[in-house]
């Protein structure tokens, strides 16, 4: 059996205000987690939504999408976005749901709700297993209460923990055995297995369109987070996104992670250059998370990403994704114009 280590994850965040910097975060490591198991029988529920569903029932219970986007990993995720407070991201693959995500308020799974502690998943689920077996040819290792993942009735439960913020649940992933086996390298669990699932080859555009879609549900994913804590709601910045994407385009093409480019000096540099005037700037930066999803969880598990993120003097936003090699790098423009 094949043991996969744990890759490090990087992330940096760096804010300026129009007269004076902030100090910058140290480059952070993320390392997820991995496994468990629960007692209870029953198919889990988020607004309603279950595994196995059809794209019709899924319509039936909560209408049409706000948007359908494109991933690197399989599924079209279905985006309910109009109500922040009940925010869910649901993953269609062959008509059917296989994968959903939510860090709304009014998430409850099984009596587990979001800003619970984590031990009260503890008290109601079990303690996570340090080993699970996902499927026959896939194990998780080292997993604990900081992000624990439990299989339940052939569902894959991992729940999302606010490190920084108490330790608490602030977002549960629910996905099929088969296709948390397809992410599971991506998502940085230490695992073991004989065997993984082929990956989808998906041409340039598609990829292009994938990356498109992990800035705009990334970009949601942060308001669903400012909702929580009473925080003014961002906008998109097309112009900022364009900056954004142009910097992670620099990192991906000249193979280096930094906010300071050989060639196109500071973020702040680069605002100035596209024309944007600001009284007040941040920038995060990040490589190698599986999707918009992980990288949000872990810049709010790093205490100067977490600042510019529940910044309340930020009004608009700006995300920039850019694969390279199957991995993506992002970046995050905050301004104030």
């Amino acid at each position: 059996m094949r043991k996969a280590k744990v890759t490090s994850i990087l992330a940096v965040s760096l804010s300026l205000a129009l007269f004076g910097q902030l100090s910058p975060a140290l480059a952070t490591t993320v390392t997820p987690a991995a496994s468990t198991q629960a007692t209870a029988t029953n198919s889990i529920s988020v607004y309603g939504v279950e595994l196995g569903m059809s794209t019709v029932q899924l319509e039936q219970k909560l209408g049409k999408p706000a948007r359908k986007d494109a991933s690197h990993t399989g599924v079209e995720w279905w985006i309910y976005n109009g109500d922040l407070s009940n925010y869910i991201q649901v993953g269609i693959q062959n008509a059917k749901v296989v994968t959903l995500f939510s860090n709304g308020a009014k998430l409850n799974v099984k009596g587990v709700t979001i800003g619970a502690q984590a031990s009260a998943i503890q008290n109601a689920w079990g303690t996570p297993k340090s080993t699970l077996a996902i499927t026959p040819t896939l194990n998780i290792r080292d997993n604990t209460l900081s992000h624990p993942t439990y299989l339940l009735n052939k569902q894959v439960i991992t729940f999302s923990i606010d490190q920084l913020g108490g330790n608490k649940v602030a977002g549960v992933r629910i996905s099929t055995p088969e296709y948390f086996a397809t992410i599971a390298m991506g998502l940085m669990y230490p695992i073991s297995y004989t065997q993984l699932p082929a990956q989808p080859k998906l041409t340039e555009e598609q990829i292009n369109q994938a990356a498109r879609a992990y800035e705009k549900e990334n970009f949601d994913l942060l308001n669903v987070a400012r909702t929580r804590a009473k925080l003014p709601l961002l906008s998109w910045d097309e112009g900022v996104a364009a900056v954004a994407r142009s910097h992670s385009s620099d990192m991906a093409k000249n193979n280096y992670f930094s906010h300071t480019s050989p060639s196109t000096g500071s973020p702040f540099d680069r605002l100035k250059h596209a024309g944007i005037l600001y009284g007040y700037a941040g920038e995060n930066i990040a490589y190698g998370q599986l999707d918009g999803i992980e990288v949000h969880m872990g810049w709010m598990n790093s205490a100067g990403h977490r600042q510019n993120l529940l910044d309340n003097k930020f009004k608009q936003l700006g995300i920039g994704v850019v694969f390279k090699e199957g991995r993506p790098y992002y970046t995050q423009n905050f301004v104030t114009r």
